[in-house]
C-alpha cells in the first residue's frame, strides 16, 4: 500500500516507496534536509515530530536523547504505517 510523507517545514510531500529503508533516505532524495548522525537510531540526531500518523521503528534508543520522545520519530530506522506528516 502507497502512503504519503508531508514534509511540513520543507513544504514537500512524497510518496513512500519500499526501495527506502528510512524515512530519512526518502527525505535525503527529496531535497529534505535532516540532520543525522549515526543512521542506527542511537544517537537521537534525526528525530523529528511526528505530527500525525504511525510508523514502526526497528531501533528507539535514541528518543532517549531528545525532549518530549513520545512524539518523536527517528527518521534514520522508522518507515510509514499510515500517511504522515512530520514536522521536517
Amino acid at each position: 500500500m502507497a502512503f504519503t510523507v508531508e514534509f511540513k517545514k520543507s513544504g514537500k510531500t512524497v510518496e513512500w516507496e519500499d526501495r527506502y529503508d528510512s524515512i530519512l533516505e526518502l527525505a535525503e532524495d527529496n531535497g529534505v534536509e535532516i540532520d543525522n548522525d549515526c543512521r542506527q537510531g542511537v544517537c537521537g540526531t534525526c528525530a523529528v515530530k511526528l505530527i500525525s500518523g504511525q510508523v514502526d521503528m526497528e531501533e528507539d534508543t535514541g528518543l532517549d536523547y531528545v525532549e518530549d520522545p513520545e512524539q518523536m520519530i527517528l527518521t534514520c530506522t522508522a518507515v510509514p504505517k499510515s500517511d504522515l506528516v512530520i514536522d521536517a
